[in-house]
Formats: structure tokens, sequence, C-alpha cells
């Protein structure tokens, strides 16, 4: 599969987002950002919880909300920060938004038309 780069906006709100390039990681739940990033988008994690990584450890991370926009989609998530080499979007924002990875293309593409509003 190949490696697939999207850049989007994050933050803490619609009104207070940041651009980002992002490493889809489709094996990931979450979507991760650095501590440092996290502290830079004002983001709170208030939410304490263990998660395993590609390498089998465990960890606890701290989680809070976010608000994600790319591909012309937007959506609340939960944000996860570690320490990571670059932003991971994670599987739950990409279901969020409605999209998956094409990996012949090394694109993201819809998997429903988007109303505007995530589906519940």
């Amino acid at each position: 599969m190949a490696l697939v780069q999207v850049k989007g906006l994050i933050g803490k709100s619609r009104e207070e987002l940041r651009e980002v390039e992002f490493m889809v990681d489709t094996g990931s739940f979450y979507t991760i950002l650095s501590t440092s990033l996290c502290a830079e988008l004002g983001l709170s994690l208030p939410l304490r919880e263990h998660v395993v990584t590609a390498d089998s450890r465990t960890l606890e991370i701290s989680l809070g909300p976010a608000h994600i926009e790319i591909n012309d989609r937007e959506a609340g998530i939960l944000v996860g920060s570690l320490e990571v080499p670059a932003p991971l979007l994670g599987a739950s924002a990409l279901e969020a938004l409605g999209l998956k990875v094409n990996p012949v293309e090394g694109t993201l593409e819809p998997t429903r038309p988007f109303p505007g509003i995530p589906a519940l």
C-alpha cells in the first residue's frame, strides 16, 4: 500500500483551525498529534485511555475533541496526544468524514455523499 499524505485543517473549533499535513494511518483508530501540536492548537485532552501501538506496546494517552476539515468535509473527532514523527489521520476520522484510502492512487476518496454534517 502506498504512503498516503493529505493536507487538512484541524483545531479546537471551526473558528480556530490550522493547516496540517497528515499521514493517513488506517491501522490507528484515533487521529494522533504530537504533544507540542496539541498545545499549539489549544486542545483540551481530558480523557486518559490505553492504546496498543503498531509495535505491540500498550500506552496510556490523553484524548480530547477537535474539529477537522479535509476535502470540503468536516466533523468533530477524538484526537490523541503522542510523540509521532508526523500527525496521523486515524480510521475514526476517515469514517466521520466519509473518506477511504484508494491504495492504487495513494489518495482519499468518498465512501458516501456528504451532506455537510456527519451521519449518525
